[in-house]
């Protein structure tokens, strides 16, 4: 009978939630508790004895927690984010770290530059000297730390290859440097890996990302080219801005160059420059890179760099105005000196591979009031050693100044257009010369007191003929029918 009643019981716990199950138990208990009997029923599942003990002990621990109050927060102003000057005077901040000197700052960083310039070259470089106290771009010392060089392009063997070119055999690698060939975009997980491993060294210096398209969220059909290109840095630059580091994006220069700014050569819109703290951009130009370096926190400069072949590394060389003039130079005055005649600027451009015409004009004035070269005539230039002697040419008219020269096909052209005036000037008859009055009106154009000037069509053979007798269908249907009566033309 007890059975049977407990069996009862049994199942309409099952039919009930918890806090039923818990009054049905205590119920039975003081039941059979007043009849004598001692049952031990768990107060969780309800069994005597109870089947899950772990569990039945996790749900008492679990009840007996206070139970959490969510408070709704209120939505934010404007109010809240407002920045009083007097509160902005009284702050202070940390000084912004720059990594890599006149050239990368704390903050997102675009490198960018034509495939295969070398850009991977530089960045495993500059890695590698943040890390393991080693020296960059020639004599420059970065700040020492970790670094994170995300070589998306590359796979571990070439990697390898790579840093025992740049290590020259040193036995002892940086250790403070980690790499990965594979990492998740920005928007897939990527920017919480990046801030993950930030979070794990205290001594963060640099990221490097090569290259930024294996990053970016990709663009949707929909999307608009400036707000995507502006989004695609927009997390790592606040990324950089928290944990005070460097970010570094490889990229790309567009095929079509600008002569005015170099800056807007970098593939893609202005939102992209626009996001990021600094730019640099590397240009090739005559033999030599040119390096131009743009940022907020740093000096607009531009330097000339040189790549080694042999130990792969990059050198700044100094101020591109200096070496690249010094080189200029020295290229126009040998072309001058081995052509050992006048040049013009078209020829000099030629032979020195240049495509700019003012600045080269405005280089050899310079040059000029150096010495370095002389300006014999018009639009001719020569080097000082031969100046003398073909200035007495050009004089002499043995070398025709630049602007009065003419090729052989102008020449022809001239003679063969001089030799058919001449003919068709003798074909002409005197009287029908345009010239021949000396300014007065020819003899068709006569004067009456009424009219003025009366215009005479000239005579082509005897008197009364026309120039309709040579063929009767050449007369007007007017001159030849008369009008019909409805007014309308024949």
């Amino acid at each position: 009978m007890v059975a049977s009643a407990i069996s009862n019981r049994r199942h309409r716990l099952g039919l009930v939630g918890l806090s039923g199950r818990t009054r049905h138990v205590e119920a039975a208990a003081n039941k059979f508790g007043s009849m004598g009997h001692i049952v031990m029923i768990c107060d969780v599942c309800g069994r005597n004895p109870c089947e899950l003990p772990s569990f039945c002990e996790a749900a008492r621990k679990h009840r007996a927690q206070p139970k959490k109050v969510y408070v709704q927060e209120k939505p934010k102003t404007w109010r809240d984010g407002l920045i009083r000057t007097k509160d902005l005077q009284m702050k202070t901040f940390d000084p912004v770290r720059i990594i890599v000197p006149d050239l990368i700052p704390e903050g997102i960083t675009i490198l960018a530059g034509k495939p295969k310039i070398g850009k991977s070259w530089l960045a495993l470089d500059a890695c590698l000297a943040v890390a393991g106290e080693r020296f960059t771009l020639g004599t420059i010392k970065p700040v020492q730390g970790d670094a994170l060089y995300l070589a998306l392009e590359d796979n571990q063997r070439r990697l390898k290859k790579r840093v025992e070119k740049l290590m020259q055999g040193a036995p002892h690698w940086p250790e403070r440097l980690e790499l990965h060939t594979e990492w998740r975009r920005v928007d897939q997980g990527g920017l919480d890996d990046i801030a993950e491993w930030c979070d794990m060294h205290p001594k963060r210096r640099l990221v490097w990302i090569d290259t930024l398209a294996k990053i970016r969220p990709i663009v949707g059909r929909n999307d608009q080219a400036y707000a995507s290109d502006y989004k695609a840095i927009e997390g790592l630059q606040k990324l950089s801005g928290q944990y005070q580091v460097a970010i570094v994006l490889s990229h790309h220069l567009r095929k079509a160059s600008s002569e005015d700014d170099a800056f807007d050569d970098v593939s893609g819109t202005l939102g992209l420059t626009g996001a990021a703290d600094a730019i640099i951009v590397m240009k090739r130009y005559s033999g030599m890179v040119k390096v131009f370096v743009r940022g907020r926190d740093i000096e607009e400069k531009e330097f000339a760099a040189e790549f080694n072949k042999e130990t792969c590394r990059w050198r700044l060389i100094g101020a591109a105005d200096e070496v690249f003039r010094s080189e200029q130079r020295q290229a126009i005055a040998t072309v001058l000196k081995d052509a050992k005649r006048a040049m013009s600027v078209n020829d000099i451009m030629a032979a020195t591979e240049r495509r700019d015409r003012h600045p080269t004009e405005m280089l050899l004035h310079r040059m000029e009031k150096d010495g370095e070269v002389k300006h014999v005539a018009r639009g001719l230039w020569a080097h000082p050693d031969h100046g003398s002697e073909i200035s007495e040419k050009v004089r002499s008219g043995s070398q025709v100044p630049d602007n009065h020269e003419k090729t052989g096909a102008a020449e022809s052209h001239s003679n063969l257009t001089a030799r058919k005036s001449s003919e068709i000037h003798s074909e002409i008859p005197e009287a029908a010369k345009p010239l021949a009055t000396n300014g007065g009106f020819p003899e068709s154009h006569n004067l009456t007191d009424l009219t003025g000037s009366e215009r005479v069509a000239p005579a082509l053979g005897p008197a009364g003929d026309d120039i309709f007798d040579i063929d009767a269908k050449w007369r007007p249907r007017t001159l030849t029918t008369a009008p019909s009566s409805c007014g309308g033309r024949q």
